[in-house]
């Protein structure tokens, strides 16, 4: 079960309007020539996820602009951008030259799918396509669109997840120091959930005090988020999180690796607290975003 029942209910409608959002987005490729690279695409992206980053960018709209529309209009495409960031980043990261799964989501991951070749180019074409929709928002000003685009190719490229991840095969068969290991935690997942925070912020000019807190506050969610993905490829099993981790066989370096169990299950803890204590201070101990923090150290996928 989704964390408490006020985040339930809200993951469920944002996620509907989320999915409205990309169905529409893909549709501007459907039956264009080549069929089958837009048909790829929508596999990748309609296939399951929990859409936390986009659904995230909401929940920034609605703690400083509760309800307003206009302001849900500013983040629209920035979400589904996001969102195809994050499908090309999965496609990719599933490769047999990278983690080599077969299954995502609990479904044929796209290159079994497909093919090998597919799955790059979809992968690349998400990832060129989400900068075109930014570019040709009409909801946003030139000057958010600029920043927001130089954010973005920050946290999805060299400084950012590209970055986590490539140190993150660089050291499969290695044993790892903890700074290594916090690198790409905080690089290859941490970035876009940053993104996620930050992005909607610039969109709706938030000040730069509290964006600070807020970019804080999703470093330490990207953290937790990283532990709790460590331990549940130990804990979860195929029925609960939908693929088979391939982190032991490829002798990738984990907190559980590093710490134990028991330990890494302490530390998602400590991450967890710190993050809650920024809620409390300096946004009102917002209902929303406690029981966010909650769920992502229960998750159970």
């Amino acid at each position: 079960m989704i964390g408490g029942k006020m985040l339930r209910e809200y993951l469920e409608d944002k996620k509907k309007i989320v999915e409205g959002n990309l169905k529409e987005l893909l549709g501007n490729y459907e039956n264009k020539y080549p069929e089958k690279l837009a048909e790829a695409m929508e596999y990748a992206v309609m296939n399951g996820g929990k859409r936390i980053r986009p659904i995230l960018m909401y929940m920034i709209c609605d703690l400083f602009e509760k309800n307003n529309c206009k302001s849900y209009d500013k983040i629209k495409e920035i979400a589904a951008a996001l969102e195809f960031i994050h499908c090309y980043s999965l496609v990719h990261d599933d490769l047999p030259a990278m983690d080599n799964d077969d299954y995502r989501r609990g479904k044929l991951t796209v290159h079994k799918k497909y093919n090998e070749a597919i799955g790059v180019l979809v992968g690349d074409v998400l990832l060129t396509e989400a900068f075109g929709i930014i570019a040709n928002s009409e909801n946003l000003g030139d000057k958010n669109k600029i920043e927001i685009i130089s954010k973005l190719s920050e946290y999805a490229g060299f400084f950012g997840m590209v970055g986590g991840q490539f140190v993150d095969m660089e050291s499969e068969n290695k044993k790892v120091e903890i700074d290594t290991l916090k690198y790409i935690h905080a690089h290859k997942t941490g970035k876009l959930l940053t993104a996620a925070i930050e992005l909607p912020m610039i969109a709706l000019d938030v000040e730069s005090e509290k964006r600070e807190k807020m970019v804080e506050y999703s470093k330490l969610l990207g953290i937790a988020f990283q532990i709790k993905d460590d331990i549940l490829d130990i804990e979860g099993d195929f029925e609960e999180i939908g693929k088979k981790s391939n982190d032991v066989e490829n002798e990738k370096t984990t907190y559980p690796s590093i710490f134990g169990l028991d330990e890494s299950k302490r530390l998602l803890q400590e991450y967890l607290e710190k993050a809650r204590k920024i809620i409390s201070d300096d946004f009102n101990g917002n209902q929303l975003f406690l029981e966010l923090t909650d769920y992502f150290g229960n998750r159970k996928k």
